[in-house]
């Protein structure tokens, strides 16, 4: 992998303070929300977005209820309210903080509040993985490891993503990580010794580890001493110019240009975590051991960071062979186990 020393007459541009950091407008929640953002910032869980829509629900509190006197039902149901245009998954994420902050508050003893409720939505991603093949695989990752960055993007962002695109999509590829776990890693909670990279930024908060394969631990390592090379002192495993993560669209947008190389499929980057799922359950196929499959399960659902075992088992309509093998052991609870793929990207 070729070394890009930084351009020495590259001039960086003033960095913008992080929302995160800015103080929050006096309310009947910001007291309480300050209380919340430092715990989830001593946890290593605070996320941008999180506390971008939380600081949404501060201002409501502050221009609409600006004498109240505490947190109400009322109050919260009166932000939760669905817009006239607003999608049941868009109203579904804004709500998703304020039920977590109202959570924590209930547990410390600030309120004592339901949760507010989240909108079913009417028509579920019924999408299926795309089922790469080795071919293709082999071809994208060609195509990553030769990318040309375009004309205008200047010498530090071509020598950044020159390195970040083979290594980060073989990342996903060989950990199973979602891509938002990837973007938002720091390299402090990448240990390239023991081979261990412990998730803290997920959904849900479920921190997990995962174990890399000796072959991307070693990728990894070579990774990071060219980085830095370029940005010595980074915070951020696969940082932009600023030393700050990449967007969702980053990884969209750089995933398509890859892969219209090499397939006219459709296909996203979040699809090489589907196919590290089936990979290793089609191992379990083949290896004459499917009686252990349970303890398999387990640990696969761990590396992978489910809450639930159930959200692991989506991915067994994914393979047939194995689906089989799992409706003649458990008869008429197979629907129970497995009752399809319209949430999968709901809950995964």
């Amino acid at each position: 992998m070729p070394s890009y020393p930084p351009d020495p007459g590259y001039i960086h541009k003033p960095i913008r303070p992080k929302v995160c950091g800015l103080p929050f407008r006096p309310s009947i929640i910001s007291k309480m929300l300050e209380t919340y953002q430092s715990h989830i910032e001593a946890s290593g869980r605070l996320n941008s977005r999180t506390m971008e829509r939380l600081r949404r629900f501060n201002e409501f509190c502050a221009s609409k209820y600006p004498n109240a006197k505490k947190l109400t039902a009322c109050i919260i149901d009166d932000f939760c309210k669905r817009g006239e245009k607003e999608s049941a998954k868009s109203r579904n994420n804004r709500i998703g903080a304020v039920r977590e902050f109202v959570r924590f508050a209930n547990g410390r003893g600030f309120t004592a509040l339901r949760l507010p409720l989240t909108t079913p939505r009417a028509n579920r991603c019924t999408y299926t993985p795309h089922p790469f093949t080795q071919e293709e695989l082999a071809a994208f990752f060609a195509e990553a490891d030769s990318f040309t960055p375009s004309a205008t993007c200047n010498d530090i962002r071509a020598s950044l993503v020159r390195l970040e695109l083979p290594v980060f999509f073989r990342l996903l590829y060989s950990s199973g990580m979602r891509t938002t776990e990837a973007r938002l890693l720091e390299r402090c909670n990448v240990d390239l010794i023991a081979g261990v990279i412990n998730i803290c930024q997920t959904k849900g908060y479920n921190e997990h580890r995962v174990a890399l394969h000796e072959s991307m631990r070693q990728a990894l390592e070579i990774y990071d001493k060219k980085m830095d090379a370029i940005m010595p002192g980074r915070k951020t495993f696969f940082p932009n110019e600023y030393d700050r993560p990449y967007s969702d669209a980053w990884v969209s947008s750089n995933f398509k240009k890859l892969w219209k190389r090499v397939s006219n499929d459709y296909a996203r980057a979040y699809d090489l975590r589907s196919n590290y799922a089936v990979t290793n359950i089609n191992k379990w196929c083949g290896d004459g051991s499917n009686s252990d499959w349970d303890r398999k399960l387990v640990c696969l659902s761990r590396s992978m960071g489910h809450r639930y075992l159930q959200n692991t088992i989506y991915y067994y309509k994914l393979v047939p062979l194995f689906s089989e093998e799992l409706e003649s052991v458990t008869g008429s609870a197979y629907d129970e186990l497995l009752p399809g793929l319209n949430k999968y990207f709901e809950n995964d």
